[in-house]
């Protein structure tokens, strides 16, 4: 039993250094034509994704699911498992959560998390059965990567190891309604490390593309100023100046001893009598799963919930 966990410790850890180290997520694969169809449909809001001709994938079929979930070394852990097969190519399931809380769940830190209750977070994160029994797919987006066999180039026929052939292309599928739905095809080179952020961003794009986004009810110039903490030369403090207009969200920033980060487009929804906004531009480290910000209206008055630090993160304030 020892001999065969380090077997499966080795070959998943090669997977995962190969995947993540090349920023590659192995994943979702082929789809079938009706699939395809609707795809298609979708095309004037979704640019450059195509469709191919490799062999159709149920990621889900539990064939493919051996080895069992792990959860990844990495700064913000997901279930996740590969597949690999030499006709097929290669494939990694991922179980990103809904909101930050269930993601949460499975982060190192959480003292209340899935790592918790285990002495030895490295034997925890191997520990499939128990991974499996705590994910609740209706709390989950399931998202696959999928890199056919045409693009990998095997170093031998016995060894595993393999080479990605230039100009690699990784289709990343999500799985809806019991379907899986080609959602984007990336240049296998330029996946980034931060696989969680990318996905999640991938996914936000998408449902963007088909909800209704309107703001009438909060368009205008609004802005709000918070302090943040106290420096050698005077307190720090951010400013935050959001510009709506027809569904359209753009903010800029005006800052002292702080970053000017995650400016530029967002995309916003009224949701409960609230404007939800989520960063929509490019910077990973902004992308975030649940709402950056919440915007609210009483009466002639607007609110927001999100800016600042911990001291003001979680308060309504009045914006002007």
């Amino acid at each position: 039993m020892k001999q065969q966990k380090e077997i499966l410790l080795n070959n998943m850890k090669k997977i995962f250094f190969i995947f993540l180290a090349i920023s590659l997520q192995c994943c979702n694969g082929q789809e079938n034509n009706k699939v395809k169809t609707s795809i298609k449909k979708e095309e004037n809001k979704k640019n450059e994704i195509k469709n191919v001709n490799d062999p159709v994938i149920e990621f889900l079929n539990k064939k493919y699911q051996d080895p069992k979930p792990i959860i990844p070394d990495s700064p913000n852990p997901y279930p996740t498992y590969t597949f690999s097969d030499k006709k097929l190519g290669c494939f990694s399931m991922d179980y990103i959560g809904k909101t930050d809380t269930v993601q949460y769940f499975w982060n190192v830190k959480n003292e209340n998390g899935y790592f918790s209750k285990y002495p030895n977070p490295e034997d925890a994160a191997y520990q499939s059965d128990n991974i499996k029994k705590l994910i609740n797919t209706n709390d989950y987006y399931i998202i696959a990567s999928y890199l056919p066999s045409k693009y990998i180039s095997y170093i031998d026929k016995e060894s595993n190891e393999f080479d990605i052939k230039p100009g690699a292309k990784t289709s990343f599928y999500l799985y809806e309604n019991a379907t899986w739905r080609l959602i984007n095809e990336t240049e296998t080179s330029k996946i980034p490390e931060d696989v969680l952020a990318f996905e999640v961003g991938l996914i936000q794009k998408d449902k963007f593309s088909s909800i209704n986004n309107s703001t009438e009810n909060y368009d205008g110039a609004h802005s709000v100023s918070v302090e943040t903490e106290g420096t050698t030369t005077g307190m720090a403090s951010i400013s935050y100046n959001f510009n709506i207009k027809k569904g359209a969200t753009n903010l800029s920033l005006t800052t002292y001893h702080e970053s000017n980060l995650c400016e530029g487009k967002y995309f916003a929804t009224e949701k409960n009598n609230m404007l939800e906004v989520y960063y929509a531009g490019d910077q990973l480290s902004c992308i975030s799963i649940d709402p950056k910000f919440y915007i609210k209206k009483e009466g002639k008055k607007f609110y927001i919930k999100g800016v600042g630090g911990e001291a003001t993160y979680n308060r309504w304030i009045i914006m002007k």
